[in-house]
């Protein structure tokens, strides 16, 4: 009997631990209404705003804003920072590229910008975030922008 109270209470504790993790509105500045969760973990979470998401015209391809979150001590500064990248994804050959980009600090203010990504198309791996990711805005976004 004091085995299965001792086990009960182990696994109220774990439970309780996990219920009360922070919701990811307190430490993200994202705009949850728009921004959808592709993948996270303990150190960073990955993003794709689907407002962003529009066909290019005469091509199997769409364009979608991914942004991933997480904490940093490097060259670029300490703190929460934030990677905007724009990707295409072209559906013909399941490949992305990333077109441009951008690091925000915790603020989501600027620290560098990528105006002009080199075209460099990789195959989409089967179960990754990317593939997540093509699946995900292939339903999106059928109209021209």
């Amino acid at each position: 009997m004091k085995k299965i109270f001792v086990l009960c209470a182990l696994l109220v504790a774990l439970f309780t631990s996990v219920c009360s993790a922070e919701p990811v509105s307190n430490y993200c500045k994202l705009d949850q209404s728009k921004w959808l969760w592709l993948s996270s973990t303990d150190y960073q979470g990955t993003f794709f705003d689907y407002t962003s998401v529009e066909k290019v015209p005469d091509r199997n391809e769409k364009k979608v804003w991914v942004c991933t979150y997480t904490w940093v001590d490097d060259a670029l500064g300490k703190g929460m920072h934030y990677v905007f990248v724009r990707y295409g994804i072209n559906y013909d050959d399941y490949t992305a590229y990333m077109e441009k980009g951008a690091v925000q600090d915790e603020n989501l203010k600027t620290i560098k910008s990528y105006d002009q990504l080199k075209y460099n198309p990789q195959p989409i791996k089967q179960g990754t975030v990317l593939d997540r990711l093509a699946k995900r805005v292939e339903a999106l976004g059928n109209e021209s922008k």
